[in-house]
């Protein structure tokens, strides 16, 4: 999963970088990233509370209520990652990203779901481990 996110993130970006097209920006990103300080709070955030979140909201909760109303899976992976997108509203980029980011993240909690593997948690630590992934990266690279 760790391979996908990564891989989406750079075919994403290459076409902008490519074609040097800025990125649209819609808010200020959690992290300066001229000066990226990583702080408790943030990681508590991004580590801990929103995978937590998300997770319940834009896997578990859509999940069950599209079943519930018998959609598709493929259906269900779409309205996932467009909300999963659409919340982190930094950039169109990073909309763009987090939109096949939500799809993977989804399409795994079916895949976790229909084989009763306590799907909530373990995508929950999933989520949690791409944060700290990205995290790690910012520190590393300076990049997003």
């Amino acid at each position: 999963m760790l391979v996908a996110v990564n891989l989406i993130r750079v075919i994403v970006h290459l076409p902008f970088r490519i074609l040097r097209i800025d990125d649209i920006q819609f808010s200020e990103p959690l992290i300066n990233l001229k000066q990226p300080i990583i702080t408790v709070n943030l990681l508590i955030d991004t580590l801990i509370f929103a995978p937590i979140v998300e997770t319940a909201l834009f896997q578990t909760l859509i999940y069950k209520l599209m079943k519930w109303l018998h959609f598709n899976n493929i259906t269900i992976v779409l309205i996932s990652a467009i909300c999963f997108g659409l919340i982190h509203d930094y950039s169109l980029l990073y909309i763009i990203s987090t939109f096949f980011i939500g799809s993977i993240l989804m399409y795994t909690y079916i895949l976790r779901s229909e084989y009763n593997n306590k799907p909530y948690w373990s995508m929950t630590l999933a989520h949690s481990t791409l944060n700290a992934f990205a995290l790690l990266m910012l520190l590393v690279f300076e990049i997003l």
